[in-house]
């Protein structure tokens, strides 16, 4: 049940972590959204380990410069993330690599981690953006366009893999800790996306 407050509209922090609830809450179908305040805090509630996997999914695509802790678990039990630096236009182009992990999706199922390439262009005034990932048995391939809004990149296109015969769309929101580019997303057939990638290249 989501609780929601009397105000007649909805901060841009509280409707980014209503979005970053509907991206993570596959990965763990028990936890619930039980508060959002005007300033971004929320608190998550449902059985352990998925209502923690649900909170860690959110802070990732929410709030990475904050780790507030799940409802009842102690300030101590989740570590401070790395400062989050803001993001701009003109840092994007060129060749990314680094991991693509794939979380569980259903109790049971392992998380997947496999290299990752991510390109990003400007053509015609636009970012476009191009991932390469897996191996030449079971590529997955993505491509789609790219803008950067308050410090963050979001980026928006279709992903293709061997095993699944349509294209689905995906969704991902992202920003520089230290030298890496963190990205969290998910995929109209709700499989969430974590890239953590470096530059490489121009």
């Amino acid at each position: 049940m989501l609780v929601v407050g009397c105000a007649p509209k909805m901060t841009t922090q509280q409707a980014l972590v209503e979005e970053a609830f509907a991206v993570c809450r596959a990965q763990g179908p028990s936890t619930k959204l039980e508060r959002v305040e005007r300033d971004g805090r929320f608190s998550v509630v449902g059985r352990e380990p998925e209502s923690q996997r649900v909170h860690d999914c959110m802070v990732r695509y929410a709030e990475p410069t904050r780790r507030p802790a799940p409802a009842g678990a102690p300030p101590a039990s989740v570590p401070p993330a790395p400062k989050a630096e803001p993001l701009v236009a003109s840092r994007l182009p060129g060749t990314w690599r680094g991991t693509l992990k794939l979380p569980p999706r259903a109790a049971g199922e392992v998380e997947v981690a496999r290299p990752a390439m991510l390109r990003f262009a400007v053509a015609a005034g636009a970012i476009r953006w191009s991932l390469a990932s897996g191996t030449s048995a079971v590529p997955l391939v993505a491509d789609g366009t790219a803008i950067v809004v308050d410090g963050e990149v979001r980026m928006t296109g279709t992903v293709r893999m061997e095993s699944v015969r349509s294209n689905v769309g995906v969704r991902y929101a992202g920003t520089m800790v230290g030298d890496r580019l963190e990205v969290t997303g998910v995929t109209t057939d709700k499989q969430v996306h974590v890239l953590s990638i470096r530059r490489t290249a121009e």
